[in-house]
């Protein structure tokens, strides 16, 4: 076996995980990580159905200022101008996919979208797609405590993949801990 098409991940740091105690603290979350997203920037959103996927994609597009937006499940993706930056908002829901492959259409329009720095790509059930970006990625996974009287209760957890991922996201954080508390 070759390894010169092998593409090792350029992580470059993982955040403890935090919890949100409420859907607003969730918002508020978004409305953080939103404050430091950039053109060129995939933001991977994982967890299982419920856990607040949708919320956070949509919350980071107010506080963008794009109004309006909802889980494009059967459109695959959906494109926002995003008033006074100098890109675009491409939020897309995989789930109807198994995977997302590397040559498949759904790949190579990803990678349209996020070429020349063009558009930041708010993903869905990112999991499902096989070769996200190997840096200006960022990785939220998203889970829910379901326990008796556990309310709102979601935890993040957050991956930074590339220096400037890396810059942003730790900048992002700072203003999460406002909100939320570290996992112990």
């Amino acid at each position: 076996m070759t390894t010169e098409n092998l593409t090792i991940p350029e992580l470059i740091s993982k955040f403890p995980s935090v919890v949100s105690g409420s859907e607003d603290d969730t918002a508020r979350v978004a409305a953080a990580l939103a404050g430091e997203v950039y053109g060129g920037l995939s933001v991977i959103l994982s967890g299982e159905i419920g856990t607040g996927k949708t919320v956070v994609a949509r919350e980071m597009a107010l506080s963008l200022g794009v109004i309006g937006v909802k889980s494009p499940t059967f459109a695959t993706e959906s494109v926002y101008r995003v008033p006074g930056k100098a890109f675009g908002l491409v939020h897309a829901d995989l789930y109807r996919f198994d995977d997302v492959l590397p040559g498949s259409d759904t790949a190579m329009q990803f990678e349209e979208y996020l070429s020349g720095g063009e558009n930041l790509l708010l993903a869905e059930w990112g999991e499902r797609w096989k070769t996200p970006p190997v840096s200006d990625r960022w990785q939220i996974d998203i889970s829910a405590d379901r326990g008796p009287g556990s309310g709102e209760i979601r935890v993040f957890s957050f991956d930074a993949f590339g220096e400037r991922a890396h810059r942003r996201l730790a900048a992002a954080y700072e203003k999460i801990l406002d909100i939320s508390r570290p996992c112990l």
